[in-house]
Formats: C-alpha cells, structure tokens, sequence
C-alpha cells in the first residue's frame, strides 16, 4: 500500500534528505536548503514523504517557482528509488504536489530532470509535460587552477557586506531581467529580492561586488552546495558596464577565496541560451558535468 504523507518532524526531515539523496547521490541537498524552504512561508512549500508498506521509497516537494513566484507554474520536485519505480509511487506523489499547487493558485507544474535520467523523461511527457529549456551543469576542480585576481581598470572588487545590498539590488533588475530562463525571472521587491539571494548557505565571505569609482555595476554570491564544493549563486553585471570583463574578474575573486578557505570544487549552473556567461565559465576552465532538462506540464485531476 503507497502512503502518502507530509514532512512534519525533524526525523521526517532526516528521511526526506536520505530518499532525494539516494536517487541522486550525485547531487545531494543541503539540509540547510531544505530548511531554508521550510522555514520561508512566502515559498508556499510543501514537502512529502511517499512510504510502500512502511518503507520510505519516495520524496517531493511542491512551492512557488522561485523566478516567478507570482506566475502560473507551482515548481515540483519527485524522487523515487530506483527498485520501486513503476508502482504508482511517483504518480501518488504527483497528486499530492498537484493538490498543494491549487491551493496556491497554480495551474501548471515546473520540474527538472537530468538529461541522463531516463525513467524521468519517459514519465512527464506521458502526462503533458513538455521540455521549455536545459541547463548546464558545470564544475570547476580548484586543485587545477591558480586565478589572476586583477580587476580591469577603475573596477574595484570588494566583498558584498550588507552595506552595498541595496545597490547590488539595483543592478540585479537589469541582471535577472536579461537572464535567458525557461520562466522569466522576476527580482520581486527589495525585501522578496533579498530573502531569495541570501539563503543561509549564501557566503558573503565569499561573494563580491564590482565597484566602478564607488558605484555598484556587479555581483556574483557563492553558497555551500555540497561537503566539498560551494555553488555560484548568481552573478549579474549593469547593462552599463558589460564587455569589460566584470563578471570574470568577480568570478576569479571568488574561486580564489574559495580556494584559500579549503573548498575543492566549484559548481555553478547556467541556461543554455546564456551564452555570454557560458563562455566566461568556459574560459576560467569549468567542465560540464550534465544538463538539467525543463519541462512545464499539468496539474495531475484527481
């Protein structure tokens, strides 16, 4: 028998992480991501646990699209172990995370799938689903690179305390309005822009800002994503001051300063028709690892 249940204690929560990390070790989730979402009521979101006869086989998570939270789609994630697949477990989880979109208003799904899983591209498509964009995957390994920190001229790089946060803001506008995304970005209000760039696992010690004689025309945030590898969070440039090289000068501060704090890798994610940045991680050696296939479909009727 498939139960379908909600994430409630701190052993829920325990589980939840073991089930998604299982079906996809190479990409594991933070326990602080996962209590990021939790903990942030404007994300709507849901978590699920699925069990076949008692055993955990399945998790999900349903909540607003983070780009565009007030847009049509609800975002989805399901995971499901291998060996129980094709037993109604992830169609279970489907309609639960279905059931939660409407309450918030949604009436379309988002979800990800590596462009190596199979079983997941076979399965949404049967029930709607339609790719609408891909993104890369890469990763760079800190052992093999030693970056030039110099800025080009009149271009300062500083750490992004709190001080500048408004200003990054600012730039962030034009920066996520340009991002070429399978939903448009939608940067919100000050405060909504802010809760979403500056997750716990967000490292300012680590991430920078681009001044031009004082003023704000860059950024670029970089994250814990995995025991020994920090994530690019975002990097954005004003429309002003692009083709000068910022975003790879904020770039190299940071694999520098995460290389003298101990990290091994870094990884960073971006859209397939983001060709400018693409090439800027392609310069600094970043190597693609997978691609990660978008797709929007619908609500599963009960």
């Amino acid at each position: 028998m498939i139960r379908v249940r909600p994430v409630l204690t701190e052993s829920d929560i325990d589980t939840y992480i073991a089930v998604r990390n299982r079906v996809q070790p190479a990409t594991p989730i933070p326990r602080e991501a996962v209590l990021d979402m939790r903990n942030d009521p404007a994300k709507g979101n849901l978590d699920l646990l699925a069990e076949l006869d008692g055993e955990p086989v399945g998790a999900a998570s349903a909540a607003k699209h983070g780009g565009a939270p007030e847009g049509d789609l609800a975002w989805m994630t399901i995971r499901v172990v291998a060996e129980h697949r094709r037993k109604g477990v992830g169609t279970a989880l489907y309609g639960a995370c279905s059931d939660h979109a409407r309450t918030l208003g949604k009436s379309q799904m988002f979800v990800m799938a590596r462009s190596d899983d199979a079983d997941s591209l076979a399965y949404y498509p049967k029930r709607g689903f339609a790719e609408i964009g891909r993104m890369q995957d890469v990763e760079l390994d800190l052992a093999a690179v030693d970056p030039d920190t110099s800025a080009p001229d009149g271009i300062e790089i500083v750490t992004a305390t709190e001080e500048h946060d408004r200003d990054v803001y600012e730039v962030a506008l034009e920066a996520e309005a340009d991002i070429p995304a399978s939903e448009p970005i939608t940067s919100g209000t000050f405060e909504d822009w802010r809760r979403r760039q500056f997750p716990v696992f967000v490292m300012r010690e680590l991430s920078f800002v681009a001044l031009d004689h004082g003023r704000v025309v860059g950024y670029a945030f970089l994250g814990r994503a995995m025991e020994d590898t920090a994530g690019h969070w975002m990097t954005g440039v004003a429309r002003s001051a692009r083709g000068r090289g910022i975003a790879g000068a904020l770039k190299r501060a940071q694999i520098a300063a995460a290389k003298e704090a101990g990290w091994k890798f870094l990884r960073t994610h971006n859209d397939l028709g983001n060709a400018p940045m693409r090439r800027v991680n392609e310069k600094l050696g970043y190597v693609l690892k997978f691609e990660w296939v978008h797709l929007a479909g619908p609500l599963l009727r009960r």
